[in-house]
């Protein structure tokens, strides 16, 4: 995931300037979409970066992630547990920040060439912008004025990036767009996406393992003073916590039905789309070429050999296209007609003669204000969520500064209180995780401080990056306890089974895979009890990833040789993989693949030439004074709490 969300990222030329070239597009789905809100406030410097005599401040790397974000999720890369992940966070860090130092280069490169953008030009683009119209087409500046206030965008910053997207366009595309990628390239691609593996299997669970004999006390003393640690009561602490986080503010937040109804209007196209189809078309100007074209695709020929039997016709392709989006209605109406896979019998258009490819199809999707009102509630309170967390700050410190024993907490701050006895883990004393507000990094704060802090310490306010702040009171430690061989006999000799049954298959699973890697697994398991547990020719490809495995097992299936054997241990059992085959997708799929094989790469090279002439600006005006540790700082902040607003949808 974390290769993939590279190379969207940080290989794709348009991802890299999407923060400036979808601005409109922000301001649809920037702070409303992620339930964000709140500044930078209270870190460690003014600016990450300077290009020029431009400061990149934390807002508005703030700004560029959550927009690169936006993009990724839009483009169906949605991942929540990817958003944790740290090399996740610093690479779509850095892809932002140097979204925003290729934009600030390309308008110095403008203004060194005398380029200027005039304010007629400036306010033609937003006033064409199809988020500021009205349902007639028309600009609605009342319209304007809403969205960028829900965003907390105003006028200035609107123009800004408008003028920052004109310098793109003149300084930056166009550049490099007939580049084509090798051949031999595509045709590598092909071959990797394009073959399985078969693949046999053999999972052996430990609870297999036979243990012919019983323990005696002996063995089992000696067990349990080897794995003594496993047999401890952790020190327990119990306090009293006052918790505010953007998601408690939030519940205390009145929205009405009538404000959220207009908050969906004006966002429809987020709830609603028309079926999208991804087409390739041939144009010709006879009727007959036209029949021996489609007759020949249809018969497995390939895109680019066809346009090579048929140089007069005209090869066009579109991608998730619209009705609307067909220049001929008759083309249109016969491209959304065609199943997918299949190519349509020649049509008579305005221009002649048209064969129609459908290489796949979107459906219509339409989502109700009743479906999505409750989550769209949870979405406009966490906008306002952020603001409000800062406000009520000055507020909850002074509540926890009269209040000793933190039960004077006025209820409307948003900060709700909490009791109970916890272990270092933050579990409770039978087993369960206390049930701590707010996400992983408020948990573990919360648990670190329970216990860092003495007992009948006096209370006070933790702050943290994110904005959330909470009080602990620890009034009772119960210290570390031994449990006694005696009290946990059953406990221990259950652990002894346990381990010896896993050994036990160890060995037997050993032995087979000595055998298989000599003569194969199906070979090996003739007349063995293990038989009945194969699962024969199993079918692994990295086009239709398996789910029922473990990921370890599939990656095992997809990259070793034909005739390799190899054995792993995964969850609670013994696995052999025995890679015994290949196989090729059907062509309906390869074709598809290799067509999207073909314009990525192609889109790939044409990308990186524009990237290295964006980069190439950085000589004439090198970025100075990097501050990497409130790039750090404004990174994890801001992914905190996108986090915690995509888990509150």
């Amino acid at each position: 995931m974390i290769t993939a969300l590279r190379h969207f990222l940080v290989d794709s030329w348009f991802g890299r300037v999407i923060a400036f070239i979808v601005f409109a597009s922000f301001v649809v789905l920037g702070g409303t979409f992620f339930g964000f809100g709140g500044g930078a406030s209270g870190l460690s410097g003014d600016s990450v970066v300077q290009i020029g005599p431009h400061k990149v401040t934390p807002e508005e790397l703030q700004q560029a992630v959550q927009r690169q974000v936006a993009f990724y999720l839009q483009q169906g890369g949605a991942n929540l547990e990817i958003l944790k992940s740290p090399q996740a966070r610093q690479e779509i860090g850095r892809a932002a920040l140097r979204n925003i130092i290729i934009a600030q280069e390309a308008e110095l490169a403008g203004q060194r060439n005398g380029l200027t953008p005039s304010d007629d030009t400036i306010r033609n683009v937003v006033f064409s912008m199809p988020e500021f119209k009205d349902k007639d087409g028309n600009f609605d500046p009342q319209k304007m004025d809403r969205l960028l206030e829900m965003n907390r965008l105003d006028h200035q910053t609107l123009i800004k990036q408008t003028t920052r997207m004109l310098y793109a366009g003149a300084t930056m595309f166009g550049f490099g767009q007939s580049a084509q990628a090798p051949q031999a390239e595509a045709k590598w691609m092909e071959d990797f996406f394009g073959h399985g593996h078969l693949v046999d299997v053999l999972r052996v669970p430990f609870s297999k393992g036979g243990v012919s004999t019983q323990p005696t006390d002996v063995q089992l003393q000696r067990y349990y003073k080897n794995h003594i640690w496993q047999y401890k009561v952790p020190e327990y602490r119990h306090a009293r916590l006052v918790v505010m986080t953007a998601e408690t503010v939030a519940a205390t937040i009145d929205i009405s039905d009538a404000d959220l109804l207009s908050f969906y209007k004006e966002n429809s196209q987020k709830y609603n789309s028309p079926e999208l189809r991804s087409v390739e078309v041939f144009a010709l100007s006879d009727e007959q070429s036209a029949h021996e074209l489609a007759a020949a695709w249809r018969g497995g020929e390939s895109w680019d050999a066809l346009q090579k039997q048929y140089p007069k016709a005209i090869p066009a392709s579109l991608n998730d296209a619209r009705v609307g989006d067909l220049p001929d209605a008759v083309l249109a109406k016969t491209a959304f007609a065609t199943p997918v896979g299949k190519v349509s019998s020649p049509v008579r258009t305005a221009a002649g003669w048209s064969v129609v490819h459908v290489l796949n199809v979107k459906p219509a999707r339409h989502t109700s204000f009743a479906d999505v009102k409750e989550n769209l509630r949870k979405e406009v309170r966490q906008t306002q969520a952020g603001r409000l967390l800062k406000e009520r700050q000055k507020a909850f410190e002074e509540a926890v500064a009269s209040s000793v024993t933190l039960d004077k907490i006025p209820a409307d701050l948003g900060a709700i209180p909490l009791a109970g006895s916890m272990d270092a883990d933050g579990r409770q004393e039978n087993g369960t995780l206390a049930p701590l507000p707010g996400g992983a990094a408020v948990r573990e704060a919360l648990i670190h401080q329970v216990f860092m802090q003495g007992k009948d310490d006096l209370p006070h306010v933790v702050t943290l990056p994110d904005g959330t702040a909470f009080s602990v009171l620890v009034d009772q430690i119960i210290p570390e306890q031994q449990k006694p061989y005696d009290a946990v006999a059953k406990e221990v000799a259950t652990a002894w089974k346990a381990d010896a049954q896993k050994k036990a298959v160890e060995e037997r699973v050993t032995a087979l895979y000595q055998q298989a890697k000599a003569k194969g697994l199906k070979q090996a398991l003739q007349g063995q009890p293990e038989a009945s547990l194969l699962r024969k020719d199993e079918r692994f490809s990295r086009l239709q990833p398996r789910q029922d495995m473990p990921s370890l097992i599939v990656k095992a299936a997809l990259q070793q040789d034909v005739g390799q054997v190899t054995m792993l241990q995964e969850g609670d059992s013994f696995w052999l993989v025995n890679v015994t085959g290949s196989f090729e997708e059907s062509p309906v799929m390869l074709q598809v693949v290799q067509h999207k094989i073909a314009q990525q790469l192609s889109a790939g090279y044409r990308d990186d030439a524009s990237a290295t002439l964006g980069m190439s600006y950085t000589r004439a005006a090198e970025p100075r004074h990097f501050n990497a540790a409130l790039f750090n700082q404004v990174i994890n902040m801001t992914f905190d709490r996108i986090s915690g607003g995509l888990a509150q949808q």
